[in-house]
């Protein structure tokens, strides 16, 4: 079996499927907090249009590599820890051949009909060839591509969505495929707790937390180990359906579109430059929120995020130095204070005693004793180190929140009444 990942990449999470979990801010000199993530986290809610949208806007700034897989690496830094292992089921053990030595490249029948059905089945899903570039560097499928493949079975209607999106590109297979291959050597970097990932796989990490919650980024770790079993053991196409297709039923939809979203940012970038991408995504706002209560951290300050380390039951993630202020509690609560909340919905009442909207004048509503059936929003951004004080509280409708809060600088937003 040829593997582009190292021997410690079999090393897999050990308990990592315990209910409890801890997430620890390493922040150097500063100390590091430790913190249970708030329970109720899951999915942030990504509808087909918005998602569809922005994987066509992130598209058009990268040029497809003909060799994704190769690209993937190097955005991963695993290109120079490639090699040629043999991998003994029985006991999870790899054994690196000598430098400059490869395992016999003769192909079974097995492997040939294997490939020969992948064909197939590009055929049939309208994209003839080899459609996600998984024979790039081999005649037949290796472990390599049977395991990106089990990762396309897995949500073929995202496949779907992303080859829409991407409909009016000069190669929308090539695009899906780096997309595919990002997102697959991601999962297999990340699965592993040593070594520790950085840099970009780091960023990636707290971003899709933010966007799917601890609990279902642990469910979706789990899951890939047993997938990554499956597919090796694999020797039809129909196996490799079966586990593509219940690895889906963990992930879910929403969970799906994060991860693809999330990969395509981060195709051919820096961590900086990912990182700078994340509040423009669609539902940052839903995602920052997320992100302090099952991380502690500010979505603003993903890109202060230098390694990211799994463990049983443990999140690690290491800020940069002097990143203290990036954490969620630096500044207190994001919520208001009901007594806040009352106050600004009175203040904002005119003669007939309607609130309206700071933003737009829309007329809010409130339910007797509910002031949390309205939005509140920050004059100034939260996280930019606004309080959360009545002073700073603007009442609002959801669209305004919403729109205002996608926004990369608050102050490139101009309000719908002032337009």
């Amino acid at each position: 079996m040829k593997l582009f990942f190292p021997a410690v990449l079999m090393v897999l999470l050990v308990g990592c499927g315990t209910a409890s979990r801890t997430v620890s801010l390493n922040m150097g000199p500063s100390g590091t907090l430790i913190l249970t993530p708030r329970s109720g986290g899951g999915p942030v809610a990504l509808n087909g249009h918005e998602f569809e949208t922005a994987m066509a806007k992130l598209a058009r700034r990268v040029r497809p590599s003909p060799r994704p897989q190769e690209a993937a690496q190097r955005l991963f830094d695993v290109e120079t820890r490639s090699g040629s292992y043999t991998y003994e089921a029985s006991s999870r053990r790899l054994t690196p051949l000598a430098p400059g030595a490869h395992l016999k490249e003769q192909a079974s029948k097995a492997e040939v009909e294997l490939t020969r059905d992948y064909m197939h089945w590009c055929e049939r899903t309208g994209r003839p060839g080899d459609c996600l570039r998984l024979l790039t560097g081999s005649r037949t499928l290796d472990s390599d591509g049977r395991l990106a493949l089990c990762m396309a079975l897995a949500k073929a209607s995202v496949l779907d969505e992303m080859s829409e999106a991407f409909r009016d590109m000069a190669d929308p297979q090539a695009m899906a495929a780096a997309v595919l291959w990002t997102w697959t050597t991601y999962m297999v970097l990340i699965t592993v707790p040593e070594p520790v990932s950085k840099g970009i796989a780091a960023v990636m990490t707290a971003t899709l937390i933010a966007y799917v919650g601890i609990d279902t980024f642990w469910s979706l770790i789990v899951g890939f180990r047993h997938l990554m079993d499956e597919a090796d053991r694999a020797t039809t196409f129909s196996a490799l359906r079966e586990a593509g297709e219940r690895y889906g039923q963990v992930m879910g939809r929403n969970a799906a579109r994060a991860f693809a979203m999330v990969a395509m940012a981060a195709i051919g970038s820096p961590a900086p430059a990912l990182a700078a991408r994340v509040p423009k995504l669609p539902s940052a706002t839903l995602a920052a929120a997320q992100a302090e209560t099952q991380m502690g951290i500010r979505l603003a300050a993903v890109g202060e995020v230098k390694a990211a380390a799994l463990s049983a039951g443990s999140l690690t993630l290491t800020l940069a130095p002097g990143a203290v202020a990036m954490t969620a509690n630096s500044q207190g609560s994001r919520r208001f204070s009901k007594a806040d909340r009352d106050a600004a919905y009175e203040k904002s009442q005119d003669a007939a005693g309607r609130a309206r909207c700071e933003y737009c004048d829309e007329e809010l509503t409130r339910e007797p004793g509910r002031s949390d059936t309205y939005e509140a929003d920050h004059r100034q951004p939260y996280s930019k180190g606004g309080p959360s004080s009545g002073d700073n509280l603007a009442p609002s409708c959801r669209t305004c929140n919403r729109e205002k809060g996608a926004q990369d600088l608050d102050t490139d937003w101009i309000p719908p009444k002032n337009r």
